[in-house]
């Protein structure tokens, strides 16, 4: 189950920088991508940038806590993964917390072992949840699971950041990906080198010609969405 989690992303929001910084060390072993944030207020904006496939959220928080921000994510996700995180049991918040649809909550100091049972529970929601095949249109299909572009069952090749780019636009089918959002994702590792908006360009021309025409749409001065 491990292995499937490095396909997706969390966000993690908790004030307490120490644990902060040491819990990130675990989940970064775990998903593609861990953003952090210390207020429900960033954990917010952080969620309407990249739209996390998991939360992760401490309650007591400042500016907004953990249960104002997993209700306010709620309503416009009903699937994303959720588990929260207090240093209390509280049984009005644990009730609270309950209506939110949670995979799990967690008491602080998390015990090691019920972390990596937790991460196997989240695994496990996220293979029910992700449908294996995208139809693209004009016989073309994503496979997520494969993490393989087809046309008419035949496979068509990708590069790395072309794979990338397609389950990004996949994964947020008909919603609008920035520039930013892209350049996070299809170049994570390449820290040498500064990546600019005409990089997105150029790939996303590449990944145009293997797709049906007009599959990918432009979304002027915002960045690109896929139909």
């Amino acid at each position: 189950m491990k292995s499937l989690l490095k396909h997706y992303t969390i966000l993690y929001v908790e004030d307490d920088l120490k644990i902060q910084k040491e819990m990130a060390q675990y989940l970064e072993a775990y998903f593609k991508k861990v953003y952090r944030a210390s207020d429900g207020e960033d954990g917010l904006e952080i969620y309407e940038c990249y739209f996390p496939d998991v939360l992760l959220l401490d309650i007591d928080l400042p500016k907004m806590d953990g249960l104002t921000l997993a209700k306010r994510i709620r309503k416009e996700n009903s699937s994303v993964i959720i588990v929260m995180m207090t240093a209390f049991t509280d049984k009005e918040k644990l009730l609270a917390a309950t209506e939110l649809k949670l995979v799990k909550y967690l008491v602080k100091p998390v015990d090691l072992v019920v972390f990596n049972e937790t991460m196997d529970l989240v695994a496990k929601e996220l293979l029910q949840n992700t449908p294996k095949h995208h139809a693209l249109g004009e016989s073309y299909c994503w496979d997520a699971e494969c993490q393989v572009l087809l046309y008419r069952d035949e496979t068509i090749p990708l590069t790395a950041k072309e794979q990338n780019l397609l389950a990004l636009l996949v994964k947020h089918r008909q919603q609008v990906v920035s520039f930013e959002e892209i350049m996070a994702i299809v170049w994570e590792d390449e820290f040498e080198r500064e990546i600019s908006v005409n990089c997105v360009k150029n790939i996303v021309s590449d990944l145009r010609k293997k797709l049906p025409k007009e599959a990918i749409k432009n979304i002027y001065g915002k960045g690109y969405m896929l139909h």
